[in-house]
């Protein structure tokens, strides 16, 4: 095995350590309290889940009437990933759409996804 190969291997076997010892990053979502958008986010954070071993997810409702609705949108979204995903959901509340969004619009897309640090 060539050094190069094994200083690779090596340096892979410490970040997984890391991983394991820090937790993979949350993931942040922005979802709009419309069915369509939170069916999309489901469908988001089952795949982020199982590709990138992720079980933390921080969410944040738009297009809420209230925050109210933001809450109980977001306690319905936690207790189904929960149940059937086995994922942690955090709230970060009620958030004023982005300048420009289009009314319904949905999660953040894939590439958009921000991931907090690890360190």
């Amino acid at each position: 095995m060539s050094d190069l190969r094994r200083h690779g291997e090596l340096a892979g076997d410490q970040a997984d350590g890391l991983r394991r010892l820090f937790g993979p990053a949350a993931v942040t979502l922005t979802v709009a309290a419309h069915e369509t958008a939170v069916i999309d986010a489901y469908v988001t954070i089952k795949r982020v889940a199982h590709e990138q071993c992720c079980g933390c997810f921080k969410i944040a409702i738009t297009h809420a009437r209230s925050a109210n609705e933001a809450q109980a949108v977001f306690d319905n979204m936690r207790r189904v990933a929960h149940e059937y995903l086995g994922v942690h959901l955090e709230y970060l509340g009620m958030a004023a759409p982005a300048a420009g969004t289009l009314r319904g619009s949905g999660p953040v897309p894939p590439g958009m996804m921000r991931r907090d640090s690890v360190l």
